[in-house]
């Protein structure tokens, strides 16, 4: 008898409060909304969108490469005259 009442409380413990009916109606309405999506445009499907986004990061990446220049050159050696 203790064996029953057990399978009986498992089965209705639900420790989220969705029920059977609960998640059918939740999974009902994903699939509606996942219908309504658009197609991936072709851009996805051959990965030229993919070499694009790749190509942005590189270059956003080489952006942020600070040349360093000294502010000020070395000047030149004075020549120095001989005594001939």
């Amino acid at each position: 008898m203790k064996r029953n009442a057990r399978q009986a409380c498992l089965r209705t413990y639900l420790p989220d409060g969705l029920d059977e009916v609960a998640v059918d109606v939740l999974i009902a309405e994903v699939a509606v909304q996942v219908a309504g999506m658009a197609e991936p445009t072709s851009a996805l499907l051959d990965g030229s969108a993919i070499e694009r986004r790749r190509r942005r990061m590189e270059r956003r990446a080489l952006a942020e490469v600070v040349r360093c220049l000294p502010a000020v050159l070395p000047a030149a050696q004075p020549i120095e005259k001989r005594a001939s």
